[in-house]
């Protein structure tokens, strides 16, 4: 296996796929139709959260000392500047703030925030063009990639600043093995176009086979995020030595929830500094961005819904259909998996009653 730094465009990471299905890296079994943290697991949680502790201060303080002034506020309790980051805390949506003081000499000094001075604080927040340029000088740089398109003003913004500072980036995408055949080939496309180098990962099962055993994916029980395309990026920066920096192109307008997020903080799984160039942006400035690129349109455009992951979760009626037409293998895929729960879950519930696939192919 190359290096994604290596001379060759594009690599391929996975594990053997003939690997343990119930290996502790998935951390889900099934219990009644719910997923679950065994005794076991919970205890490992435990300590991987000390372990996230440690490597949370070591990060703040790498992060003060890049001098991000756009993170930069004024703390309402020591009344003097510090720099603004969120901490992750388990079953907690909206991570809390904190202003982190440094001397610059190892110590550091977090003053948490409550909603209120969060709120006040995060409306300060500034993240230009110079600010990712610093980060860029924090580590390895590794877009994180699906096809779409904050991923593509992400990765296009992103490299413009790095070849500004003379830093090589690489696009990480992550294949889901529920995705359409047709996002991969885009993918590798715009990045050819791009000149970027392409790193692919994947989980070390294919979903189907994993949704059989396991369950459908939903709002109760979302093993498809971790299983599908976190541990497969967390497995492979891993084996990347020295520090990194995640980009992706999460931006606040998407959601209540990340209207509250920060543009650089400590990501709890991938153990490196995270950030969110394109934060801030608009839809608005989304579209232009896109119109001045010139690139091709995303072959999934007119399914109305990612082409990314087909895992079935948060879908309606309409996406089903749309992809009964258009990929009527994976619609098959997704009725065996559905017919594997022995009537008990279904992808599709209207007005409280479950709607089966297979009943869609009779409409």
């Amino acid at each position: 296996m190359h290096s994604p730094h290596d001379s060759g465009k594009r690599a391929l990471w996975a594990f053997d796929p003939r690997s343990n299905l119930t290996c502790a890296e998935s951390s889900y079994h099934r219990r009644g139709g719910a997923a679950d943290l065994s005794l076991a697991q919970r205890k490992n949680n435990t300590n991987g959260r000390r372990g996230y502790d440690a490597a949370w201060a070591d990060a703040a303080r790498d992060i003060a000392a890049a001098d991000l002034r756009g993170l930069q506020v004024r703390c309402p309790f020591c009344h003097r500047g510090g720099t603004l980051l969120s901490k992750w805390e388990p079953q907690t949506p909206v991570k809390p703030l904190f202003i982190v003081h440094s001397n610059g000499n190892g110590h550091l000094k977090p003053c948490r925030l409550t909603k209120e001075q969060a709120a006040a604080a995060r409306d300060k927040v500034l993240f230009r063009w110079w600010e990712v340029r610093k980060t860029l000088r924090l580590g390895k740089a590794f877009v994180l990639f699906s096809g779409g398109k904050d991923s593509i003003c992400a990765l296009t913004y992103v490299k413009r600043h790095a070849q500004r500072v003379g830093v090589q980036i690489t696009a990480l995408h992550v294949d889901t093995t529920a995705g359409l055949p047709e996002v991969e080939d885009y993918v590798e496309e715009v990045c050819d176009l791009l000149g970027v180098p392409l790193v692919t990962v994947r989980p070390t099962h294919d979903y189907f086979e994993i949704a059989k055993r396991w369950g459908l994916p939903g709002f109760n029980s979302r093993w498809c995020c971790e299983t599908l395309k976190i541990a497969p990026i967390r497995r492979f920066l891993a084996t990347q030595e020295g520090p990194k920096v995640v980009y992706d192109g999460i931006r606040a307008v998407e959601s209540h929830v990340r209207a509250k997020y920060v543009p650089v903080w400590f990501h709890p799984s991938f153990r490196c500094l995270s950030v969110s160039p394109i934060l801030y942006w608009s839809d608005d400035d989304v579209a232009k961005h896109l119109a001045a690129l010139g690139l091709p349109e995303h072959p999934t455009a007119a399914l109305g819904t990612s082409g990314e992951c087909w895992c079935g979760a948060y879908k309606t009626r309409a996406n089903f259909r749309a992809l009964l037409a258009t990929h009527p293998e994976i619609f098959a895929k997704l009725v065996e998996v559905e017919e594997a729960q022995g009537g008990k879950y279904t992808f599709l519930y209207e007005d409280g009653e479950q709607i089966s696939l297979r009943s869609l192919l009779r409409d």
